[in-house]
């Protein structure tokens, strides 16, 4: 029996499809999710999140977020969706090269530093997510 997927961000419902494995990126480590899990909620850090279907693998990348499998429904909030095979991976380096040399001039204690760190940690799953797609 197939799971269904929904990705939901703040502007749309960025993916809505079934599959048979979704691989999402949990605070504490990748989480697995296949027919007959178990009910879950969890946290999402920005990352890379894979949807098996047969023998075809789907690789997204996503920001922080919530995720919940309940009767064989995934529905991941996350702030951002991107394919990976739609990623500019030469404008994510340029994000990580700026947002690197935003967080030497900041403490960790500055009140800039998650939102900062936020940018650098989403534009890394991007170019993530771009060459895993490959």
């Amino acid at each position: 029996m197939p799971l269904d997927l929904k990705i939901v961000t703040p502007e749309s419902e960025a993916l809505h499809t079934t599959c048979d494995e979704v691989t999402i990126p949990g605070l504490t480590g990748e989480i697995g999710f296949g027919p007959g899990h178990v009910p879950l909620i969890t946290v999402l850090k920005p990352g890379v999140l894979t949807v098996l279907k047969g023998t075809q693998r789907t690789i997204y990348a996503i920001s922080s977020g919530f995720a919940e499998i309940e009767s064989g429904t995934v529905t991941v909030l996350t702030q951002s969706c991107q394919s990976g095979s739609k990623i500019d991976v030469d404008q994510a380096k340029l994000e990580v090269a700026e947002a690197e040399k935003a967080l030497a001039d900041l403490s960790e204690y500055h009140p800039n530093y998650t939102v900062v760190r936020g940018r650098l940690d989403r534009a890394l799953a991007r170019i993530n997510a771009a060459q895993l797609r490959k």
